[in-house]
């Protein structure tokens, strides 16, 4: 009988319980990655996330080599495979890390538990992030995260009694079986070393500049920490990276509470998801459901996703993410309030295109922003940007529009924000605006008040803020109100 650790986004050896306690246990074990053909066919996943993951069971692999370790891949569906390893050589106990994906990877699990049970095979799941199953306690929650995040890391397992003497199915990484063609140009790449390399160089000396920098995109390339993608796909230990800078000695205590609270949060907005898994399906306040779903504009949207809406930061914006997986928080937000203000479409397609471009996607932290730049969790303020000052503010000489949008380069700066001002340019040289901003923005204040006025329930919102609103506590250790996490858009 063998133990088999089955990976999903957990690519590491460091502070893996699963791996720790498969190991601990004695019997041989099998590392398991499945490549499943029908999530990387879903509308949120990428070949750019797929190649972010390659990069990274490439170096996971050889980390395993090192610890006598061997990874095997297999690709299909997960419980073919693992009756086919199962009936080949029983399996006495299934390791895992709790995942909170989408809707897809929640019935997986479920399916795989289920099997489990039904041979006999002992299913053990462990937390790898602050997020409790299910429904939880809010008031209880933030304290309860905190003892997790800062409990002992597990060290690497000394040797791992490996089933299989090499490597297995690696050349399955070479072929994406999904249906898009989304790759990133430049994109961040995946692997341990990469992430060690973020890691050091922020801590040494890019966090210095770091609430500096943050809100602009393009200071964030540099000032933000830029390990979203090794923590979303567990290349990095979000409890190791919280603790190592809680020890971090820094001259900006700032800075690095700045950066801690973001840690902190990250498992706040995944616990949204977990605790309401319909947080990626529909409105989480069900009052709101309706409220931009029968006037969706196609023809908008394409304008939005491909970043020719004639607004140029916005297309800036977009243009950057498509070419790299990444832009910076603030601007991620603009992005997904435009399109549900300005543009008035219904914020499922938006969604999925975004999710889709982030190589860092992830989905409890995605899905509840979503909701909170659209307007549809009926607790958080009308989030209603204006992409011309936003643009003069963090591109005042239009340096990152006329990178991304080399079409504009010859507009004086003074018309860069607003090219349908200039008489110079012609149509055919770039998208006439698909909205005017200013009026777009009033129409769509008049619009969200009326149907918050006409249609929303009390009810409902005190069962959103119940459910998921932040408690925070104030400096003398009580606990506020409920927040109705106001201050989002600073803390990341």
């Amino acid at each position: 009988m063998i133990n088999l650790v089955w990976l999903k986004r957990d690519l590491r050896v460091f502070d893996h319980k699963p791996l720790y306690e498969a190991c601990n246990n004695g019997r041989p074990t099998l590392i398991l990655y499945v490549v499943e053909p029908e999530y990387w066919q879903l509308p949120d996943t990428s070949e750019r996330q797929f190649q972010f993951v390659k990069e990274s069971l490439l170096s996971l692999a050889e980390q395993l080599q090192l610890l006598g370790g061997t990874l095997t891949i297999r690709q299909g569906d997960i419980i073919e495979i693992l009756e086919k390893i199962h009936q080949h050589i029983a399996i006495a106990t299934l390791y895992c890390h709790q995942e909170t994906g989408n809707a897809w990877t929640f019935a997986r699990d479920l399916r795989v538990i289920a099997w489990c049970k039904e041979r006999h095979v002992t299913y053990e799941e462990y937390r790898q992030q602050a997020v409790f199953r299910g429904k939880v306690n809010r008031d209880k929650w933030q304290q309860q995260a905190e003892d997790w995040l800062q409990s002992d890391c597990l060290p690497t397992p000394s040797k791992i009694n490996s089933l299989l003497q090499q490597h297995s199915g690696i050349a399955l990484l070479n072929d994406y079986p999904g249906n898009d063609s989304n790759s990133a140009p430049k994109p961040q790449l995946g692997g341990l070393k990469a992430a060690q390399q973020t890691l050091n160089s922020f801590f040494n000396y890019r966090i210095d500049n770091y609430l500096f920098g943050i809100s602009s995109p393009v200071k964030a390339v540099n000032s933000s920490s830029r390990l979203s993608p090794y923590l979303a796909y567990g290349v990095l230990s979000l409890r190791d990276v919280l603790q190592q800078t809680l020890a971090l000695n820094v001259d900006s205590k700032r800075n690095k509470s700045g950066f801690l609270s973001r840690l902190y949060w990250h498992s706040h907005f995944v616990q949204k998801l977990e605790s309401e898994p319909l947080y990626a399906e529909r409105a989480v306040h069900a009052s709101l459901i309706d409220m931009r779903a029968s006037e969706f504009d196609p023809q908008r949207f394409e304008l939005w996703a491909h970043g020719n809406t004639g607004v140029p930061f916005i297309d800036a914006c977009m243009r950057m993410l498509i070419t790299t997986g990444w832009i910076n928080f603030r601007m991620r937000a603009m992005l997904m309030a435009f399109s549900s203000y300005h543009l008035w479409l219904d914020w499922q397609r938006p969604a999925a295109r975004l999710a889709t471009l982030f190589v860092d996607y992830e989905p409890g932290i995605h899905y509840p922003q979503v909701q909170m730049q659209s307007g549809t969790t009926g607790i958080n303020p009308f989030r209603i940007y204006n992409p011309i000052t936003q643009g003069q503010k963090y591109d005042p000489e239009g340096q990152f529009i006329r990178r991304y949008i080399p079409e504009l380069n010859h507009v004086p700066t003074h018309y860069l924000h607003t090219p349908w001002f200039y008489t110079g340019l012609k149509e055919d040289q770039y998208q006439r605006p698909a909205i005017l901003p200013d009026d777009a923005a009033k129409i769509a204040r008049e619009k969200i008040s009326a149907f918050y006025k006409q249609h929303l329930d009390k009810n409902e919102t005190g069962r959103v803020r119940h459910t998921h609103a932040s408690r925070r506590r104030s400096s003398r250790g009580r606990k506020k109100q409920a927040s109705s996490d106001k201050n989002q858009l600073k803390l990341f």
